[in-house]
């Protein structure tokens, strides 16, 4: 960007970018009062429903209401048991917690449970390295290998020896 010369160009800058500045704060604040009018105009009908209702209405109205709440709660409710279901079963089976969101299990009808933990546990299982990890190797006799340890002791040790020996 090149620099203003005079500071007639340098105040043009300036009113642009105010101008800018107000013009998207002015939208910001038009786009908020939009949705609280929205908001308001929604009760407002909401209110006026509810006061031309009859009692029977008003009062079916919020039975309804009550109802969709606790089936919504009820729904919550069975997704938190089977979870914590899935999560025992799994636990109980050597498996990592992860596989709680496996899909095959969320999705498992309640007897086929077991049955897929079992195939998703011999998948798991499929995977894990076969045989040992470490050397079962024993060393018989003789001198034990050196490694820098070892190296280190046995230098002190004559470090030490050679002193005495003086």
């Amino acid at each position: 960007m090149e620099l203003p010369k005079t500071e007639q160009e340098l105040q043009q800058i300036i009113n642009d970018a105010v101008k800018v500045a107000v013009d998207e704060l002015t939208s910001k604040h038009n786009g908020e009062m939009a949705n609280l009018r929205t908001k308001h105009a929604s009760e407002l009908k909401k209110a006026k429903e509810e006061a031309s209702m009859s009692a029977d209405e008003l009062a079916q109205k919020k039975a309804e209401e009550l109802a969709q709440a606790n089936a919504q709660e009820l729904a919550e409710l069975r997704a938190f048991k089977r979870e914590t279901l899935i999560r025992d079963k799994i636990t109980s089976a050597g498996l990592p917690s992860y596989f709680v969101h496996d899909s095959r299990l969320l999705s498992a009808e309640e007897g086929d449970l077991d049955k897929i933990i079992k195939t998703v546990k011999t998948e798991y299982e499929g995977t894990l390295p076969k045989g040992n990890t470490h050397s079962t190797v024993v060393q018989t006799g003789g001198t034990p290998p050196k490694n820098d340890q070892t190296q280190v002791y046995e230098q002190v040790g004559n470090a030490i020896g050679n002193i005495f020996k003086k």
